[in-house]
């Protein structure tokens, strides 16, 4: 008559427990609005519980008054109230079972989309500071543990504490000295099998490590495939494998041998009981005191009693294992983006300019604030003009770009967009200002389509096209076996390097924001690709304000200014042929790549001048 937990039917991941059951209180303004769907399970369960323990009753009518009494009236009346009894217990079971499992499942829909809604509004401090795998396993596995409560645990654990309860009850009607016998005799029973079911649980705890030091291995294995055949290791990869699967089999092997001992034992110990009690209660069948009909009823409230109890210890590690759980997910509803919207905003212009001004920022990283990024950073930029941001590595650059986005806000300074202070504006507005091609692109594991429909959700299958053209991909669309509309696998694994950038190009082309940030657009293009892209991002610029970031100067050679950053501070701002002549970082910069005079002539004759 038991019911396995969820930990026995399900296989969770192990995840931290704690022992604060209060918290999941806090779940119950996510249950109210389906007080209906409630109330039918729990009626449910309540009739469900009920036609349980009505078979005992039923199981005493046919023995002792259609059997000893050799009555057949007796019997079709006993038979038929069993059968109706088990109608009814089916149906109400599978009432609790839907209506339960329905709030289980619709809870956890709506708090995985409550968290991910309160995640997307969050700033990219967060995110830094905290693993992205850690976030995934808090919306499954922490929302699924949570769910198994509400859409089992909790409801099993009532149906066996009412199991349990109206058990106990029946035993008592029918006979006071069993049930006190059972009391001293269920205890020597359940405490070897609890210590021994731990035992157990520590070997299966063990083996599922060993499977995941397994699944572990054959991802990086094979996720890095071509490094193994270039270095000559599969001779030693399969070694590898070959010691983790005895290591797995080993513990796997120490585990059945635990499981099949507790088996034994369980078999062993319930029918040693058994047995007691029907041989204390035969003997009463046999003086008088106690009916055959009465002894059997007995034994099946006793095990319908000591069922219930047997699952109590693992409906209390699913509580434990959800309250933990619940912590998790409540410590993200709990943090406030540190990005906070003014009291008092302001709308940007209608009429985008794209003016940007950047007054003393400094700005260091919340996961290391120590280490001052930009150090009193003072730069504007006027509608229409194309500035180059170079600098080595470290400098700042790239962090110039996530304050303008506003993915962070400076510790001291403001940063002006078309005169207004970006702290004041809505972020939604601000970031509908830029498109931005990122030096490492992001592409997602949709269709060539979707990709480029990404930088703007409701352009026309008109301007998309218009969009590939320009970023030339036509050629590419040609080649793919389903065109546009080719699934290009797990970030862009179907895409070579330059074709990813390309692909983030046409995004901004679509998207047609005011201002372009463009962090190393064309690093990843070839000589011929690079050449290809130059008329369509000349084209683009011509009335945007342009924000470069730049390693290869030979990219930055015609802009309207460049700005050399150094250890966060702006060391010079001029055009290429003003700082080549001043013995600073930029002319050692240029020393370094260049190879020519670096006369200003000779530069621009012998590089390809992809910002005029």
């Amino acid at each position: 008559m038991r019911e396995k937990s969820s930990v026995e039917v399900n296989k969770i991941p192990d995840r931290q427990m704690s022992q604060n059951l209060s918290i999941l209180k806090k779940f119950l303004p996510h249950l109210s609005p389906y007080k209906s769907q409630i109330i039918f399970g729990v009626l449910s369960l309540l009739l469900a519980t009920l036609s349980v323990l009505c078979i005992g009753l039923g199981v005493r009518s046919l023995i002792d008054q259609a059997f000893t009494l050799e009555n057949s009236f007796a019997l079709d009346q006993a038979i038929l109230f069993m059968v109706i009894s088990v109608i009814v217990m089916a149906v109400a079971s599978f009432g609790r079972t839907y209506f339960v499992s329905w709030i289980g499942e619709r809870v956890m829909t709506d708090l995985r989309q409550k968290v991910f809604s309160h995640l997307l509004k969050l700033d990219v401090g967060f995110f830094e500071m905290i693993r992205p795998g850690e976030i995934m396993s808090r919306l499954t596995t922490d929302t699924t543990l949570i769910q198994i409560v509400i859409g089992n645990s909790a409801a099993l654990a009532l149906r066996n504490l009412l199991l349990f309860v109206g058990g106990g009850a029946m035993m008592l009607v029918m006979s006071i000295k069993l049930t006190l016998l059972s009391t001293l005799i269920v205890p020597l029973i359940l405490i070897p099998l609890l210590v021994f079911g731990k035992r157990v649980k520590r070997g299966s705890r063990h083996t599922q490590d060993s499977m995941a030091d397994l699944s572990g291995f054959l991802e990086e294995s094979l996720g890095s495939i071509r490094s193994c055949y270039a270095f000559g290791r599969e001779t030693i990869e399969q070694a590898s494998f070959k010691s983790l699967g005895e290591a797995t089999f080993s513990r796997s092997a120490h585990y059945l041998l635990m499981r099949s001992w507790l088996t034994f034992l369980v078999m062993v110990l319930v029918f040693l009981g058994v047995s007691g009690l029907l041989w204390l209660g035969g003997r009463d069948v046999l003086t008088g005191n106690l009916s055959a009909g009465q002894l059997a009823s007995f034994l099946f409230y006793a095990l319908t009693a000591a069922g219930s109890t047997a699952s109590f210890s693992e409906i209390y590690a699913d509580l434990q294992r959800a309250a933990g759980a619940s912590e998790r997910i409540f410590e993200i509803l709990a943090t406030y983006p540190k990005i906070e919207q003014s009291s008092k905003l302001r709308s940007l212009p209608k009429e985008a300019r794209g003016t940007i001004a950047l007054h003393n920022v400094s700005f260091a990283y919340p996961s290391n604030p120590k280490q001052e990024i930009l150090d009193n950073v003072t730069l504007s930029m006027a509608p229409g003009e194309k500035v180059a941001i170079v600098g080595p590595s470290g400098s700042g650059k790239s962090t110039i770009l996530s304050l303008l986005l506003r993915f962070f806000d400076p510790q001291s300074g403001s940063i002006y967009l078309d005169g207004i202070d970006l702290k004041d504006a809505p972020i939604d507005q601000v970031r509908a200002r830029f498109g931005i091609v990122p030096q490492d692109p992001m592409i997602f594991s949709g269709s060539l389509y979707e990709n480029i429909l990404y930088g703007h959700p409701h352009a026309s299958e008109t301007d998309i096209w218009n969009a590939l053209e320009a970023a030339h991909l036509l050629e590419l669309v040609k080649l793919l076996p389903d065109g546009i509309h080719t699934q290009l696998g797990t970030r862009g694994v179907r895409l070579s390097g330059g074709q990813k950038q390309r692909v983030a190009i046409a995004r901004v082309i679509l998207r047609n924001a005011p201002i372009l940030l463009l962090d190393e657009a064309t690093s990843a293009l070839d000589a011929e690709s690079e050449a290809a892209v130059q008329d369509s991002l000349k084209r683009l610029m011509a009335t945007k304000t342009t924000l470069v970031v730049a390693h290869r100067l030979a990219t930055v050679l015609t802009s309207d200014r460049i700005v050399v950053l150094n250890k966060g501070r702006v060391e010079a701002i001029g055009t290429h042929a003003e700082l080549i002549t001043e013995d600073g970082l930029y002319r050692r910069l240029a020393t370094l790549q260049f190879t020519d005079s670096l006369t200003v002539s000779d530069q621009q004759k012998g590089q390809k001048i992809l910002w005029s």
